[in-house]
């Protein structure tokens, strides 16, 4: 099963909804009047072993909406954008976005903000963005720094982005991206040579720069899709691939097998991410269509484009998958049954237990190991008492092992470390049983000193120095590592 950083997976993910969400209202709040031309329980227990304001004077558009593309609104977001409203008016965006932004219901202030930020000229939007920048972080500034960035683009795209330049970390990736894409949405080409002019050697992070390449085409594709993929083919390679995944990503949902054909003119780490997207996407709705496809390809992007849609299958129809599987050859199910028997696991306890089933049946090896513990680390979520007890009946050996492991990184066996000591026993690999005891054998010494210190020196699985080791750790080293070594800002 893949794994990434959850802060990227957040950062991405926030980065990527929020700027959506922030053009595209702007956009359809009469401000993209071309957009008609565009193409298309938990179980409970574990077995034991025994400023001044600004008011833009006009929108930059002439087309208006019609009274049915109206968002709705209640009497209470109306009263609360009314008041902001009559603020700002008087003379002080400070004022009005502190009236929404300490008011209460997420909703209402989303809807109040829209309808204050649509109103503010450049001077205004600079004003609100020196007052959101002092906010506690999290969804609200998210949003506030992403409409008020869009706004300016929706203004003066060249002069917001030589603004947002200006700003430092968070308001500057934000305000690049929100603002390129808010500029593509309206005129693709130009950000498009803007970013590649100015952007790219300004010496943002790549991150960032990917992002932005990203933004522009996302937009660009859906106005001239043939025209995004030759901006992104051009781009330079540490920026190409974000921008080529969503030209790609577009085709792939009218015609996968015309978005395979762009992917295979492209070239080595390019080539390989669009395929495997293609695989993962089409695997979504038509999983046995994708794969016939995905078993045509060669090499390791053959096993890539397969683990991807077999992935998808297996959430969707695990006993098809299960049924495929079968008929592979035994390299072949080496790599693919873990992934198979995960996303099985993942449905409910039931399907745990079948997948357990499954997975037992296979001869001992790596891909049977790896297939146990992800199996067992999914049960845990859905009935850790059925898990630890298949898992207590299951011979010793490395598949075993694994499992163990597994379990005892379930929040319930690191909260009772007596009993995760107990089945870190059982784990018949020397190192790795000695290795697990020692990490719940810290946290017990935290919990509960005196019990923790009478088990490790009783222990026959630990020898002198590390007891000695263990029984020597301060409090602060037995602190959790978060708490140690947290220094950001939370969300």
């Amino acid at each position: 099963m893949k794994r990434y950083s959850l802060n990227v997976l957040v950062g991405v993910w926030l980065a990527g909804i929020i700027s959506g969400i922030s053009c595209g209202y702007l956009y359809w709040s009469g401000k993209g009047q071309n957009a008609g031309k565009a193409p298309s329980s938990r179980g409970q227990g574990v077995t034991a072993i025994p400023g001044k304001g600004g008011i833009s004077s006009g929108d930059s558009a002439t087309g208006k909406r019609k009274a049915s593309e109206e968002p709705a609104t209640t009497p209470v977001q109306q009263g609360l954008a009314m008041r902001a409203i009559e603020l700002m008016k008087a003379g002080s965006v400070e004022e009005a976005l502190k009236e929404i932004l300490s008011a209460p219901g997420q909703m209402e202030r989303m809807e109040a903000l829209l309808t204050l930020v649509k109103g503010l000229d450049d001077k205004g939007v600079e004003i609100a963005l020196a007052e959101v920048r002092g906010m506690g972080r999290g969804m609200d500034q998210f949003m506030s720094t992403n409409l008020l960035m869009a706004r300016y683009a929706e203004i003066d795209p060249e002069k917001a982005l030589k603004f947002a330049s200006g700003a430092s970390g968070f308001e500057r990736m934000m305000g690049t991206t929100s603002i390129l894409r808010t500029w593509a949405s309206k005129n693709p080409v130009a950000a498009g040579e803007y970013l590649v002019k100015s952007v790219l050697d300004s010496g943002v992070d790549d991150w960032q720069m990917r992002r932005s390449a990203a933004s522009v085409a996302s937009e660009w594709v859906r106005q001239d899709p043939d025209g995004a993929l030759k901006w992104a083919k051009a781009l330079p390679e540490e920026v190409r691939g974000d921008a080529l995944n969503n030209v790609v990503q577009h085709f792939t949902t009218d015609n996968p097998l015309k978005a395979a054909d762009i992917a295979m003119s492209l070239e080595g780490e390019s080539q390989e991410r669009a395929l495997r997207s293609i695989a993962d996407q089409w695997s979504r709705t038509h999983p046995e269509a994708a794969l016939q496809w995905a078993a045509t390809l060669e090499g390791d992007t053959k096993s890539e484009a397969m683990e991807e849609a077999l992935e998808n299958w297996a959430s969707q129809d695990p006993d098809a998958a299960v049924a495929f599987v079968g008929d592979l050859g035994s390299s072949e199910q080496e790599r693919f049954v873990p992934e198979v028997a995960e996303r099985w696991a993942r449905r409910d306890a039931d399907s745990a237990q079948a997948a357990a089933q499954w997975v037992s049946d296979f001869p001992e090896s790596e891909g049977r190991e790896r297939a146990t513990g992800e199996v067992v680390e999914a049960w845990m979520r859905s009935d850790p008492t059925a898990a630890s007890t298949w898992l207590g009946e299951q011979p010793a050996g490395g598949s075993k092992d694994r499992g163990i492991a597994a379990m005892l990184n379930d929040r319930q066996l690191r909260e009772d470390p007596e009993t995760a000591v107990a089945w870190a026993e059982q784990i018949s690999d020397n190192g790795e049983r000695s290795e697990q005891i020692q990490r719940s054998a810290r946290r017990w010494l935290a919990s509960d000193r005196g019990a923790a210190v009478d088990y490790i020196e009783s222990s026959q699985a630990l020898n002198a120095d590390q007891k000695a080791e263990l029984i020597n750790l301060t409090p602060e080293q037995l602190a959790p590592r978060d708490e140690r070594r947290f220094r950001g800002r939370p969300f």
